[in-house]
């Protein structure tokens, strides 16, 4: 078994559209689509060039996913090609330069062509057609196609894994002091001041961190933000602005301490508070989704690199903000609320306040 079929296999057990009825369809659309986003990076690479330096990594996933719905398709409709496919390649005459890209795009045009006339027997060869000019493309561009393909697989585990197996705890190693607590409970109380409306986070009796309010023209429920940081800490097991208004930082290891939980980290974490919280508000701040779309857990993955938290599969980032936003919602409407948080176990509850 080649590298391609072993990636066929692994990428089989990853397809969701399986058992629709218009499978097919799926596949060949997903395919011309990320023929466009190939197509999309190697132009922005021609136009920017050095003023585009995360081309090569975007280019990489870029045919990565194109490989997916390829190798899909491909396996639908003539399996038996997986097995020559990698020899194609190796003797491949297909054009070269600037002419791989248009190439790629018309044999891809041409694939779709046939599915839609139903002319199944032509199909075999215009399928090699479209590996070897996309061989062409990668060889022209130094893509390696089996790393992609390794590439795609890790993308695909870290955000549609198979099994979802939450990643181990940073401070699992620690002293209780320097861990984020694994129960606790704190309150959301509003308080009103003039014509302020303001949100204090107590545990007990005893404010935690600063009053805060929506700083913003448009009131949009902002002042609850620390549930994010709440729902970092419960789904990730990482919130350098929780250790810092608990004081659970990690002292008793200085370099933690000032490189994961220290002043820069706080800034990072509220800049992705804020980022997420900008797409949520164009989206109902996500009330009935079942999903974050790729492209915002990507960026908060870009954002997050150099941080331990970059470890963390892109599925967790999905939950949490999912989960931080299901009880923004309810602390928002309520308004306010108490919040439990199972860290273990990976709960977030919210219930009204008495009185």
């Amino acid at each position: 078994m080649n590298w391609l079929e072993s990636y066929s296999s692994a990428a089989s057990v990853t397809d969701k559209f399986r058992d629709r009825e218009n499978h097919l369809l799926l596949l060949a659309n997903g395919l011309i689509g990320e023929a466009g986003s190939v197509l999309s990076e190697m132009k922005k690479m021609s136009r920017e060039k050095e003023a585009y330096p995360g081309y090569r990594h975007r280019l990489n996933e870029e045919i990565g996913d194109f490989l997916w719905y390829y190798v899909r398709l491909v396996a639908v409709t003539h399996p038996a090609l997986l097995h020559d496919l990698v020899g194609i390649s190796q003797k491949t005459t297909a054009p070269s330069g600037t002419q791989s890209t248009l190439a790629l795009g018309a044999s891809v045009g041409r694939v779709l062509e046939l599915l839609q006339h139903g002319i199944s027997d032509e199909i075999d060869p215009a399928l090699k057609t479209i590996w070897a000019n996309l061989s062409q493309l990668s060889a022209d561009m130094s893509v390696n196609l089996e790393e992609a393909a390794r590439g795609n697989l890790a993308k695909i585990q870290s955000r549609w894994p198979v099994q979802k197996i939450f990643h181990d705890l940073f401070d699992a190693g620690f002293i209780p002091e320097e861990q984020i607590p694994r129960n606790l409970t704190l309150e959301f109380v509003e308080r009103k001041r003039g014509t302020r409306i303001e949100v204090v986070l107590r545990y007990g009796s005893v404010s935690i961190g600063d009053r805060l309010t929506d700083n913003i023209a448009d009131p949009d429920g902002y002042r609850y933000h620390d549930i994010f940081h709440i729902a970092y800490a419960v789904f990730l097991g990482w919130s350098p602005v929780i250790r810092s208004l608990l004081r659970c930082k990690r002292k008793s290891d200085p370099a933690i301490d000032e490189n994961q939980d220290g002043a820069r980290a706080v800034i990072i974490e509220e800049a992705v508070a804020a980022i997420v919280f900008s797409r949520a508000k164009k989206m109902q701040f996500f009330e009935g989704a079942q999903s974050v779309d790729y492209d915002l857990l990507k960026s908060v993955g870009e954002f997050v690199q150099g941080y331990e938290v970059e470890r963390v599969p892109l599925w967790q980032w999905e939950t949490a903000i999912l989960e931080g936003f299901r009880v923004f919602r309810l602390l928002r409407s309520a308004p306010g609320g108490k919040v439990t948080w199972e860290l273990l176990e990976h709960k977030l509850k919210w219930e009204k306040l008495k009185g």
